[in-house]
């Protein structure tokens, strides 16, 4: 008895792929031109950042400058020389990175320009305040990267608020050197500023934000050391030497000066 032949299997047919004259012109139109505006955009995000990091760099610089503020007339010299700086920096990069969002929506590139906006309030809030001693509002930052009412860089509200609690960690730092140099009225000062900056912040119940939820541990923890400071030298400042007055501040920590209820 024959046995019947094996059923060959009928092969896969592979799909002919269609050349690429036969595809819709609309299509390919639209496609490209998805093309050229991502790699325009990318393109621009990565100029913004890099003006970005140019601006972090002379902030920081302008920063360290008013630390060497030592007395009344390195301040004015130093505070001049500063603001110098920082003009510099609002006409050359500032300037240029608002040309770059002429046009655009600026959500799309506030990532990239953020850590250099934070780090300039946080430069120029510094200034003002060692200045004039007081605090620069949002206005009045927006003004200075305003230049006319097409070429801006916006400043969310958000940012700002960032850029002011990394100030805390500069007035720390201020207040620190002053007990050294024995300039006990600043060290109040500060320290009552401080304090005021802190309470404000949080206060504004955001603390669901990441970042500032961050910051504001960070300005607590300088709030602490600054009334450390404050108690060392209101306590024991006719005991300890000036030249060791600002290490036995910052060392001090069993010292009862915070409140943990305060907030």
């Amino acid at each position: 008895m024959e046995t019947a032949p094996p059923k060959i299997l009928a092969s896969v047919a592979t799909p002919l792929i269609e050349p690429e004259e036969s595809f819709d012109p609309d299509i390919q139109s639209f496609f490209s031109d998805c093309s050229k505006k991502l790699d325009t955009h990318h393109d621009r995000y990565e100029r913004v950042v890099k003006l970005s990091r140019d601006i972090t760099i002379e902030s920081k610089r302008v920063i360290f400058l008013l630390h060497r503020v030592q007395d009344e007339t390195s301040k004015m010299k130093i505070c001049n020389e500063a603001e110098g700086k920082l003009q510099v920096v609002i006409n050359s990069s500032w300037n240029r990175l608002a040309k770059e969002l002429v046009g655009q929506d600026h959500h799309h590139y506030l990532r990239a320009y953020s850590p250099g906006l934070q780090e300039f309030i946080e430069a120029i809030s510094f200034l003002q305040f060692l200045r004039d001693g007081n605090l620069i509002n949002l206005e009045e930052v927006q003004s200075r990267l305003t230049y006319s009412e097409e070429l801006k860089v916006p400043v969310p509200v958000y940012e700002y608020l960032l850029g002011i609690a990394d100030l805390t960690g500069e007035l720390m730092r201020l207040c620190i050197n002053a007990v050294g140099r024995g300039e006990t009225q600043l060290v109040f000062n500060t320290c009552m500023s401080l304090r005021k900056i802190h309470e404000a912040l949080s206060s504004l119940n955001l603390g669901f934000q990441r970042e500032l939820k961050r910051k504001l541990q960070v300005s607590r923890q300088s709030l602490q050391k600054v009334e450390t400071a404050c108690y060392t030298v209101q306590v024991r400042g006719s005991e300890i030497p000036k030249e060791l007055l600002a290490a036995k501040a910052v060392l001090s920590d069993d010292n009862p000066t915070w409140n943990e209820e305060y907030d």
